[in-house]
């Protein structure tokens, strides 16, 4: 039976993704996508077509013949199906677990062009109003349209970019949290004790949040508000660091809960210090 350790197409998506952004693809990756290749071939390989009236030869004799070499070849094809099958999970176990060791690096050297299109788009962002509801936008206003056509720009390879780094992280498993598109490319600020008594969440990092879910619709727009939101830092993640992102998250959740849990500032502060350490 052929199960999930027998796939090799996310760990195949994220190479053609490294390959797109021109990051090193190791030899030894290469060299077990032939093995891969090898074992597909053989695992596939075809018994010989049924015969026809026009495969009959003309005597008793030609014909056994005829049959003993088809049968060599249906023994041949079906040995090779079987032993090729029998190495699809080893195979595939090593391609993918060598695309694995790659990915995180590979998304690291993502970085240096994420954070560029990020300076372009923050520069045009400082020209665009407060307002980046595309509803709201005056059109007919040229500085606007210059600046929202360069941001538009930007956030179309960002878009790309981060299509490319979702394939890597998907060869080890994804991102994981409900939120998994900010987390991949945005982190919050850590809880912090003072930060949870002092509603950081309620009045500024929670409002961020709900505006970049409200923005789902106008990709550009949603970009232009990461950028400029003092809340959240933009920066890739590997699908580690992303699930890391998306528990800060919780740990904000559980110093809020701790903190309405106290009767006295006394307690609230030991109860937030406590949940924050867990």
């Amino acid at each position: 039976m052929i199960d999930f350790d027998h796939d090799t197409g996310l760990a195949q998506d994220a190479v053609k993704a490294a390959r797109r952004r021109r990051l090193d693809v190791p030899a030894d990756i290469d060299a077990a996508a032939a093995m891969w290749q090898t074992v597909m071939t053989a695992a596939h390989m075809a018994v010989p077509e049924r015969p026809t009236v026009d495969d009959i030869p003309a005597t008793a004799e030609q014909l056994a013949a005829a049959i003993e070499e088809r049968a060599h070849q249906h023994r041949i094809a079906l040995a090779h199906q079987q032993v090729g099958t029998d190495f699809m999970e080893p195979v595939a176990r090593k391609y993918n677990q060598l695309v694995k060791e790659r990915v995180p690096g590979w998304i690291l050297a993502l970085q240096p062009e994420f954070n560029g299109l990020v300076k372009a788009l923050a520069a045009q962002s400082k020209k665009l109003p407060a307002q980046l509801d595309t509803h709201a936008l005056d059109w007919n206003d040229p500085k606007t349209t210059a600046a929202w056509e360069k941001a538009e720009s930007a956030a179309h390879q960002l878009d790309q970019l981060v299509n490319d780094r979702k394939a890597m992280a998907r060869a080890i498993g994804g991102d994981g949290s409900k939120d998994n598109e900010l987390f991949a490319v945005a982190k919050l600020p850590d809880p912090t004790v003072d930060g949870v008594l002092d509603n950081l969440m309620r009045d500024q990092v929670g409002p961020a949040l709900r505006e970049w879910r409200d923005l789902k619709g106008q990709p550009v727009s949603r970009w232009l508000y990461l950028a400029r939101s003092p809340h959240i830092t933009l920066q890739l993640a590997t699908p580690g660091e992303a699930r890391e992102r998306a528990a800060s998250l919780d740990r904000w959740r559980d110093g809020i809960a701790a903190m309405h849990a106290g009767h006295s500032r006394n307690q609230a502060v030991a109860a937030v210090r406590q949940a924050l350490a867990a």
